[in-house]
């Protein structure tokens, strides 16, 4: 089962130090880069970078939300088959975003990562262990889904992308509160994605 490496980040603000030196030097980023950057074993920072993404002004791109999403399911699914080391696509390993654009989200979201990480901690563990790990994936796998058709509406991937974050940033610094706070979240993405659906 993977689990975070112990050399990756384990908090909100070193995961935005590892993706501006994945941009360090560069004018456009490779998901690559990012990928190698954050871990291809770091289950809980791979989910917490992809749903940041969509949160960010990178996320006003149209498709990139979506782009972000089908990274999601990827790593969740191979997680619940039981890989772990994550494999992502050529095609979408090889998708830039400009590092300008990078830095810029990056700044963007220093002053809420310092006052996220005052109140992000281990505690309840049971919730960011193997075993409740894989549920959560399952979990970020349907929340995923919702994004795409979630994209036509304005602001409507908020609420998907926060949850994903939630999981990713929970596991990452092993808050299981963090983690059950995802899950009602989870619940709010699923109900508007019903309400599009009824549309």
């Amino acid at each position: 089962m993977a689990e975070a490496d112990q050399n990756k980040p384990q908090n909100l603000e070193t995961l935005l130090d590892e993706l501006e030196q994945a941009a360090d030097g560069k004018d456009k980023v490779p998901l690559k880069d990012v990928h190698e950057a954050i871990g291809e074993r770091s289950f809980g920072p791979l989910l917490l970078a992809a749903g940041l993404a969509a949160l960010t002004p990178l996320g006003v791109i149209p498709g990139l939300p979506t782009a972000f999403a089908i990274i999601v399911v990827l790593i969740a699914g191979q997680l619940v088959i039981g890989r772990d080391r994550f494999w992502i696509p050529r095609r979408l390993r090889e998708h830039s975003v400009g590092a300008d654009r990078l830095n810029k989200a990056v700044s963007w979201l220093r002053k809420p990562a310092r006052v996220i990480d005052r109140f992000v901690k281990p505690r309840l563990r049971v919730f960011t262990q193997a075993g409740f790990t894989r549920v959560v994936a399952v979990i970020c796998v349907v929340i995923a889904f919702a994004i795409p058709p979630l994209e036509l509406l304005p602001f409507a991937v908020v609420a998907p992308a926060s949850a994903i974050a939630a999981f990713g940033l929970g596991l990452t610094a092993r808050d299981g509160l963090l983690v059950l706070i995802a899950l009602i979240a989870s619940t709010i993405s699923l109900a508007l994605l019903g309400m599009v659906l009824l549309q």
